[in-house]
């Protein structure tokens, strides 16, 4: 469980953010002869079936420079292989079939998928459960929620997680053919007419004209509510596995097709929306299996590339060690040549199928290590040069009236320690989130951290209006001008945050934005969704509709077309689900119990938000365990932050610890 703390009120919530870990705590177990930051990046095997001494076996892959296992169900179930890994420092991902499942196919042939032709989706091997039956996808959700929660695994990795095609024999000159594709049930007909409003006319029936007539009349929006189908399954997933174990890690196996591949194929036939799949997941693993469909080496690169270009996560190819398929072998030659296309980047490491191939081939063994040594080495350099230099467009404090220990530091402090936390970020602004409003105590109920439905602003009221406003109060003192002047003077950025409570939240915006509009170093407004209509039922606030934060930030911008808005909370369902413009998410989880945890968490948020910016708080009492070991806590965990979250435009430490890293008065001489 994650929580929020604040003010000795305490409400709990859990983290279901969804975002990577580029830096992969359990990988700092590598070999000492490797550098630590090769904790960035995956060294993976499958393996299926092992009946021997694991220690010898996790010896050779240390030596090889694999540090992960994706473990098949039977092996993870039926054996110490987890534990035994775990004890040797080798990261572990279950891989669990979803879609593909002839035990369950064999008892209920009900459950299979149907191609446009009216027939059952089989093709050799592949045979394929529609992704519509909800029992199933129930039986899924809670079976991958007992294995994260029995076996403990550091991650699970999603294999089968599409509609019906086997890709596998889909060669480049192929052409698609729609109407095997899957799945034209009556189910699914049926769910598509109630979810689209598309109604399939009463005198087209039967395969194949069903599926004929919704593919040339409503290809598009065919595609789009399959697609929802996969998407969904993983998030239904996530959010189980996440119940239970909040920072198990998530991969999926995507088919290894670019966006143009055959006419669009990866979401018209294979139905996996990258974008939308990505949010859900940590890291994404095409199957980059080049022999077996006869691409050339450089093709792999080019699948990795043309997924990193619409997503933030680590994308980890997987390529085979040995043919398939096809009678041509797959020499040295041609696997190192794969391998070396595999670690380019944007890679940020490989995944080999499978260990049971690799182990019969010594040369091929020595490739690895050769290749894998050399991508660690570079990704330690790379990340070295990389420290410090990641760019962040704001970086400061967090100032409320209730934050610092007493008393208020004056206006020398904030300017000093705000730029002394920037000059930790090249090229950022020293930058505030300036409390403007609070949520008023309830002093009729004494002994009680008890809160009214009001908020309190820290100025008076606009003079010669006799308006009354409704859970709005004010000050007699405006404690806020004389610090904002400063910031004016010296080019510091600020943000004017407000606890809305029960306060019409456009009347907060023109009555802040009226008074304090005017300085220069006011970049926006900002609202804790935590308190947005928080009553003592609602204690984490109510959820904010894009229709609510559209007529906020267009009302901003009103007032200055450059003012933006930021929504701040630590689950991402209390925001708004689609609405962008303008808007900066900012993340205050805490309670970690790590700066990894942090780390899986904020990379989550940073995902789930793609590609607008956002921004985290960070510094709290409650994980102050951890970060009081670090040399540089606001610079080190801010670094790291980077690392994960490219699309990070804001780092703020809290003020509830700040004198901590910044003292308040200068130590006496002696």
């Amino acid at each position: 469980m994650t929580s929020k703390i604040n003010r000795g009120h305490i409400s709990l919530g859990l983290v279901l953010g969804l975002t990577l870990l580029f830096t992969f705590s359990s990988c700092q177990r590598l070999e000492s002869s490797l550098n630590l930051d090769s904790r960035n990046c995956i060294i993976g095997i499958k393996i299926y079936k092992f009946d021997g001494n694991t220690q010898p076996l996790f010896e050779v892959w240390k030596k090889l420079g694999i540090n992960t296992a994706f473990v098949g169900v039977e092996l993870a179930r039926n054996s110490d292989f987890i534990r035994a890994a775990r004890q040797a420092g080798i990261n572990t991902f279950i891989i669990v079939p979803i879609f593909y499942n002839p035990e369950i196919l064999a008892a209920s042939p009900d459950l299979y998928a149907i191609t446009g032709e009216g027939k059952p989706a089989r093709d050799d091997w592949v045979e394929f459960i529609c992704p519509g039956k909800k029992d199933y996808r129930h039986e899924i959700a809670e079976k991958v929620k007992k294995l994260a929660s029995e076996l403990e695994p550091d991650g699970l990795s999603i294999d089968f997680i599409r509609h019906f095609i086997f890709w596998e024999k889909v060669y480049p000159e192929s052409i698609p053919d729609m109407l095997k594709t899957t799945c034209f049930c009556q189910d699914c007909q049926q769910a598509f007419q109630k979810d689209t409003g598309i109604i399939i006319p009463a005198e087209i029936r039967g395969y194949p004209a069903v599926a004929r007539w919704i593919i040339d009349n409503h290809q598009k929006e065919w595609t789009a509510w399959r697609c929802g189908q996969i998407t969904s399954m993983v998030e239904e997933m996530a959010m189980a596995v996440r119940q239970v174990k909040p920072f198990v890690l998530l991969n999926v196996h995507l088919v290894p097709w670019r966006e143009e591949d055959f006419a669009g194929a990866r979401t018209m036939v294979a139905a996996q929306d990258i974008k939308a799949i990505a949010r859900h997941v940590d890291f994404l693993s095409p199957m980059c299996y080049a022999h077996m469909v006869k691409r050339p080496p450089s093709w792999i690169n080019s699948v990795v590339a043309d997924i990193k270009k619409d997503v933030p996560n680590p994308v980890l190819p997987s390529i085979q060690v040995k043919e398939a398929y096809l009678p041509e072998k797959l020499s040295p030659e041609e696997f190192d040549r794969s391998l070396q296309e595999a670690l380019k980047p944007p890679s940020r490491g490989v995944i080999f199928w499978n260990w049971e191939t690799l182990e019969q081939s010594a040369e091929k063994q020595e490739i690895v290590k050769k290749r894998v040594h050399q991508f660690l080495e570079t990704a330690e350099r790379e990340s070295k040069k990389a420290l410090g230099t990641r760019p962040v467009s704001r970086a400061g404090l967090r100032a409320s009236p209730y934050g610092p220990r007493k008393p208020f530091p004056g206006i020398e402090y904030w300017l000093r320690s705000s730029k002394d936390m920037a000059r930790r970020f090249p090229a950022s602004a020293p930058a505030h989130i300036w409390i403007v409003s609070s949520m008023e105590r309830d002093t009729t109920r004494p002994g009680e951290q008890a809160l009214t439905s009001r908020t309190r602003l820290t100025f008076p009221a606009p003079q010669g209006n006799s308006k009354k406003y409704k859970n709005i109060v004010f000050t007699d003192e405006d404690i806020n001008e004389p610090y904002l002047k400063a910031f004016d003077r010296s080019g510091h950025k600020v943000w004017l945050q407000v606890e809305p409570a029960m306060a019409d939240v456009p009347t907060l915006i023109d009555l802040i934005m009226e008074r304090y509009g005017h300085h220069p170093c006011v970049i926006g407004f900002g609202i804790d969704v935590e308190w947005h209509k928080w009553t003592e039922k609602d204690n984490e606030g109510v959820a904010v509709s894009d229709e609510e934060v559209r007529s906020w930030a267009e009302r901003l911008r009103r007032i200055n077309h450059s003012y933006l808005l930021f929504l701040k909370h630590w689950e991402k369902d209390k925001l708004p689900p689609a609405y962008r413009e303008g808007l900066v998410f900012i993340d205050d989880s805490q309670i970690f119990p790590s700066l990894d945890e942090m780390l899986i968490e904020f990379s989550r948020w940073s995902r789930w938000f793609y590609p607008a910016p956002v921004g985290f708080q960070y510094g709290y009492p409650s994980d102050r365990p951890w970060w009081q070991k670090l040399k540089d806590p606001p610079a080190e965990i801010g670094r790291a932050i980077l690392a994960v979250a490219p699309n990070t435009a804001d780092l703020y430490w809290v003020d509830f610890t700040m004198k901590e890293i910044w003292p308040d008065k200068e130590p006496e001489k002696k």
